[in-house]
């Protein structure tokens, strides 16, 4: 297991790691089968070579690392991999320490020593790496070549830049689906060159300082910062992004076309619970706009697994709804049955949770320390997830509605205002099923 840096041939990488492995094994008079390799980091439990190792385990008789550390520099995930090739019936070497066993007193002794010592000098190597980057940012310099999407290795690609400043231009006004359609009907790749950008991709781009001529880097309390070329003024960056977070905070109001479609924004499917969006097309033959309600799970672009396919004419739907509510505003025993549940608010006791995340340090360090194994630390894992899970448990309460005085309302409602407004004001959220059925969720605050 090496990092990709270094895996080069100037670095005491892979080459060097499996030679003195071959050389350890032909001393012990074994060998070598297969050679398994992870570019991966010390501190990473994603390794797939080394799953395949599990796998492949009932052919093999030992195992042979370079040096102990290479099978990880963290203490817990050291002891975990080692008995894992242990209880998969290996037999476990390093090449610069002989054998690994957790089994044998003074073998778990030195393992456990060399973790620790690996371990402090990761983070050793951490801690001046991540200082060398502060020292390059303060002396005027990114800490790498800018490549964010509009520049190639410090260089600004002009074509992504006049997308970049495109799309800025387009956000004052649009919003972020339909700038992703229009990036796509204009065949635009994305930033990793796919044909349709994703709505994640979009924010996380215009959210980047870089635009407005802000290079950061730095944790949180030391952060440090360094002018480099704008692509968009820093007041167009900073009027896109309130845009931005106030489209996200209207999400689920009404709509430009809600006096058309008036479940905009009120309507979930209710097979797969995605919004209920609208489409229109052209009738051939009388040259009017057909308009219809269809569940937004059956999109490509939303993955299309909802199996509720059926496309609804609105007129149809509307009528549906309106028969509903009239029989809802009489009904007391139908409005009960569709009051939404809601978790009850309260704070998870902070202190608690703080001296549960003490007791987790005590415990990480207990077995850095040799104190205990693996196993009391992972049942020591549970016990406390269990715990926190319990402080910040929210148990679903129904809240008590004054039916009388809602219903009193929804018939005011109805009477003054149009459908959608009318659901919007008494709180409820429409459900449309397969064969059109409607259903109501009423949000109450108790």
């Amino acid at each position: 297991m090496s990092g990709k840096l270094q895996a080069g041939p100037d670095r005491y990488g892979l080459q060097a790691q499996e030679h003195e492995s071959r050389a350890y094994a032909a001393r012990l008079g074994l060998k070598v089968a297969r050679v398994y390799v992870d570019h991966i980091t010390g501190v990473s439990d994603d390794r797939q070579a080394f799953g395949q190792l599990l796998k492949d385990a009932p052919a093999y008789s030992a195992v042979i690392l370079g040096v102990q550390d290479r099978l990880a520099r963290d203490v817990p995930l050291s002891y975990t991999m080692l008995g894992a090739l242990q209880d998969a019936g290996l037999k476990v070497y390093s090449a610069g320490e002989g054998a690994l066993d957790l089994d044998d007193d003074s073998s778990a002794l030195g393992f456990g020593i060399r973790a620790v010592i690996a371990d402090q000098e990761r983070r050793r190597i951490r801690k001046r790496m991540y200082g060398g980057k502060l020292a390059k940012v303060r002396a005027g310099q990114p800490v790498a070549p800018l490549s964010a999407y509009g520049w190639q290795r410090d260089v600004l690609h002009e074509e992504q830049a006049r997308t970049v400043r495109w799309i800025f231009d387009q956000l004052e006004t649009k919003g972020t689906l339909a700038v992703v359609n229009a990036l796509e009907a204009q065949g635009v790749p994305s930033p990793t060159g796919r044909p349709r950008w994703q709505k994640s991709t979009l924010l996380q781009l215009v959210a980047n300082p870089v635009y407005k001529g802000v290079y950061e880097y730095g944790r949180k309390g030391e952060r440090l910062t360094l002018p480099v070329e704008a692509l968009v003024t820093p007041e167009q960056w900073a009027r896109v992004n309130a845009a931005v977070v106030g489209r996200f905070r209207n999400q689920g109001r009404a709509g430009s076309l809600a006096h058309i479609y008036h479940l905009q924004g009120v309507a979930h499917c209710g097979s797969c619970g995605k919004t209920i969006t609208a489409s229109e097309v052209q009738h051939l033959k009388s040259g009017g706009t057909l308009r219809y309600y269809f569940c937004r799970g059956t999109l490509k672009m939303e993955g299309a697994h909802c199996p509720h396919r059926t496309y609804y004419r609105i007129e149809e739907v509307h009528e549906v709804v309106e028969a509903a509510l009239g029989q809802l505003a009489s009904d007391t025993a139908a409005v009960l049955g569709s009051v939404e549940a809601v978790p009850e608010v309260r704070a998870a006791p902070q202190d608690a949770l703080a001296r549960l995340d003490a007791e987790w340090e005590r415990w990480k360090g207990a077995l850095r320390a040799g104190a205990i194994e693996p196993e009391e630390l992972a049942t020591e894992r549970r016990r406390i997830d269990a715990a926190r899970a319990r402080l910040l448990e929210a148990p679903a309460t129904t809240p008590q509605l004054d039916v009388q005085a809602w219903q009193a309302a929804l018939q005011e409602q109805r009477a003054q205002l149009s459908l959608g407004e009318a659901l919007r004001a008494a709180g409820i959220t429409v459900l449309l099923s397969p064969g059109g059925a409607v259903t109501f969720r009423i949000r109450a605050s108790g």
